[in-house]
């Protein structure tokens, strides 16, 4: 079969690793490798593997894993992942195995960048009453990660992390814990009160071996998990929350209050105003309670899955507002040494589209009122001259220079106010 590439990618995480848990599964000894796939990517709803162009696992859908199939050990084996039913790789690699040894082959990534990890499944069995635990963090996007496993009523602030500084792409292994049925909590490193993960049922049983794998939420910033264990089965952690904030941007210095989904995230916040992001339970139809001025405004629902990040733009005319829900594509730069910047336009009466430049490129252009501009990857600089220009003036309504633009940063220019004095605000969203 003539593999078409169109994207392929893997991950060197220190050779193979040593994973997950006790329970049988594979075949007897015989002499070969054995391998399965799990899928651990969001971005495709199933996927097959293929080794030396023959269909190994097929139709694996996300949180679940394929039955082990032997594979040779002899040379360097060909394995492809691609969506199931196409012929066109996703991913590609040569690999070899070891005879009588079982492996997982754990897809992971976005849509259109899907990426591998191989664990080797030759752990010996933890102790009789404890469990081993490894974490693998493969959410690269939520950078470096505290891991706490608890009881179920147990505060953060009295809890030790079981892992700490869990940078993307790494693992911390061999963590040996108790039996039993856990609270999973996951925050970013050294802030417990950036909770990226919290899921009830974290279930470890007697000498089990696991490997908990992280996985990237859609926003970029929430994680969800997966429960592998070593030669048994895989359990989901998924995520229930996403993300939202509200930018109040209505005329005359209305006051905005908004509760999505039983959160209030704004509370009589004058306009222009920028609040930070909360968690809020997920869900496609949101319910939305808007009030400008103490007036109710009527709203539908908004769609803001589990894993996302939102931003609830409520703009215009304080006596008829508008509302936009903007979804926030969080992710990191591609390229580290590179910074994303964006414009959102919310001028009250300003109805024609805004311009943002960098260093006098455009970066953002005909950004239309209550709208928000794509990200665009921009080289970090400490010396960035930022500008947002009006057709209706020849001077910029907002100009910034030596504006210091760090590398792997996210930065919103919020354009808010009225049209007779907008005002700007450079905001660093990561």
């Amino acid at each position: 079969m003539r593999w078409m590439m169109r994207a392929a990618g893997w991950l060197a995480l220190a050779g193979t690793l040593g994973l997950a848990a006790c329970g049988g599964g594979d075949s007897d000894d015989n002499g070969a490798g054995h391998l399965r796939l799990l899928n651990a990517s969001t971005g495709y709803a199933s996927l097959d593997l293929y080794v030396d162009d023959s269909v190994k696992n097929s139709a694996v859908t996300y949180g679940t894993q394929g039955a082990y199939v032997d594979v040779g050990t002899s040379d360097s084996l060909s394995t492809v992942i691609t969506s199931t039913g196409s012929t066109t790789a996703l991913s590609s690699s040569s690999r070899s195995f070891v005879k009588d040894v079982s492996y997982t082959l754990v897809a992971y990534g976005w849509q259109g960048a899907l990426k591998t990890a191989l664990i080797e499944e030759s752990t010996s069995a933890a102790d009789s009453g404890k469990s081993a635990l490894t974490v693998l963090n493969l959410a690269s996007d939520a950078g470096t990660v505290d891991v706490y496993v608890t009881g179920s009523d147990e505060s953060l602030d009295d809890a030790t992390a079981i892992a700490s500084g869990v940078a993307g792409g790494s693992s911390v292994s061999s963590i040996s814990l108790g039996v039993g049925t856990f609270r999973l909590r996951v925050t970013g490193t050294g802030d417990k009160s950036d909770l990226r993960l919290d899921v009830q049922g974290l279930t470890l049983a007697s000498t089990q071996v696991a490997t908990l794998i992280l996985t990237p939420g859609t926003g970029g910033v929430l994680v969800n998990g997966l429960l592998a264990v070593q030669k048994g089965s895989v359990t989901a952690l998924s995520n229930s929350k996403a993300r939202a904030r509200v930018v109040a941007a209505v005329s005359g210095n209305g006051k905005v209050t908004a509760q999505i989904n039983g959160s209030t995230l704004a509370s009589s916040a004058t306009s222009p105003s920028i609040g930070s992001y909360a968690l809020i339970d997920g869900s496609a139809t949101a319910p939305v309670v808007l009030a400008v001025n103490g007036t109710v405004v009527s709203v539908a629902s908004q769609a803001m899955p589990a894993g996302g990040d939102y931003t609830l733009l409520v703009w215009g005319d304080a006596a008829a507002p508008q509302i936009t829900l903007i979804t926030d594509d969080n992710r990191l730069p591609s390229v580290t040494s590179n910074a994303k910047l964006r414009l959102v336009h919310g001028v009250a009466g300003l109805a024609v589209p805004l311009t943002l430049t960098a260093d006098f490129s455009a970066v953002a252009s005909n950004v239309s009122q209550g709208q928000a501009s794509a990200w665009a990857n921009v080289a970090a600089s400490s010396t960035m001259r930022i500008e947002v220009s009006s057709p209706l003036s020849t001077t910029p309504l907002y100009s910034l220079t030596d504006a210091s633009i760090l590398a792997k940063g996210l930065y919103t220019v919020f354009m808010l106010g009225d049209s007779v004095t907008p005002q700007a605000v450079l905001r660093k969203d990561r």
